[in-house]
């Protein structure tokens, strides 16, 4: 078992690795391509990266919050595991996972500047991390965080979580922007 500051680091380095193939993403975006929908229901790439943001402002509270609710022990790991319907890693597939609905707080907002978006979601992954490291030498594996759709998982599955819903992001700004070009011929 790795100790508390390895758990910590690839967790943390996981979801900075994927934040920034986002960010690699976005940075090729032009205001117009970030505003563009194929429907009134479809989220635009600016929405989708609003979202981003509103979620990532929330992961450092959540933990937070369920350190100071003292959540240790809640659950026992290798049951939640058993009753898992699929790894966390498919989080980030939809087509295993199914598409959810974004809570109320990280409903984005329409016509955002992409690139105070970058700004905003560079920022607030620093700020995350400036947030979570007095845990770093922390045992986390055993404090909890219950996800309404994917049940409760460990505090360094809740870190890497925001990697994998980056990941599943990252894939549906690609289609995104693919669709929109199609359109546009």
């Amino acid at each position: 078992m790795a100790i508390p500051e390895q758990e910590f680091d690839q967790a943390l380095q996981f979801a900075q690795e994927v934040r920034e193939k986002v960010l690699a993403f976005l940075e090729g975006i032009s205001q117009t391509e970030s505003e563009s929908k194929s429907s009134s229901e479809a989220w635009s790439i600016g929405e989708i990266a609003h979202h981003l943001l509103l979620s990532e402002q929330r992961l450092s509270q959540q933990i937070l919050e369920s350190i100071a609710s003292n959540r240790e022990g809640e659950f026992n790991q290798e049951e939640v595991l058993a009753e898992r319907p699929f790894s966390l890693e498919d989080t980030a597939d939809t087509g295993k996972s199914g598409k959810g609905t974004a809570p109320e707080p990280t409903q984005p907002s329409p016509g955002l500047s992409i690139t105070d978006l970058l700004v905003d979601l560079r920022q607030a992954r620093d700020e995350t991390r400036v947030k979570l490291l007095p845990l770093r030498s922390r045992p986390l594996n055993n404090l909890w965080w219950v996800h309404p759709r994917f049940g409760p998982m460990t505090l360094y599955e809740r870190i890497r979580m925001s990697g994998y819903h980056d990941l599943k992001h990252l894939t549906q700004l690609k289609k995104v922007l693919a669709r929109n070009a199609d359109q546009a011929k």
